[in-house]
């Protein structure tokens, strides 16, 4: 068991959870009602293979931390910033099918 675990916070090392933009969600919803916000979406990064610089053993110690942190920072984030993409999407894309009509 000791084994899994130090493979999995080797595996997990320097990684951190940050928001980005749904890019096709984000793109519908621009075409049918020409939103200002953007939906966005969690994604894991390895920090040490996106700048290329190796496993220290700061980041070994520091994972089990960093990941469940980022993760709730990003995604208290991401949640209030998607909550106000529906809503904008709701009131934009109503009054844009009620003027059509």
């Amino acid at each position: 068991m000791r084994n899994v675990t130090f493979i999995l916070i080797l595996s997990l090392s320097g990684c951190v959870v940050f928001p980005v933009k749904d890019q096709e969600a984000t793109r519908i919803a621009n075409v049918r009602c020409e939103l200002s916000s953007d939906k966005k979406v969690l994604k894991i990064v390895d920090v040490a293979k996106a700048t290329n610089t190796f496993y220290s053993v700061s980041g070994v110690v520091l994972s089990p931390i960093l990941i469940p942190l980022s993760g709730l920072l990003s995604g208290s984030y991401t949640l209030v910033n998607n909550i106000y993409f529906y809503g904008e999407q709701k009131i934009k894309c109503d009054d844009a099918a009620s003027e059509s009509h």
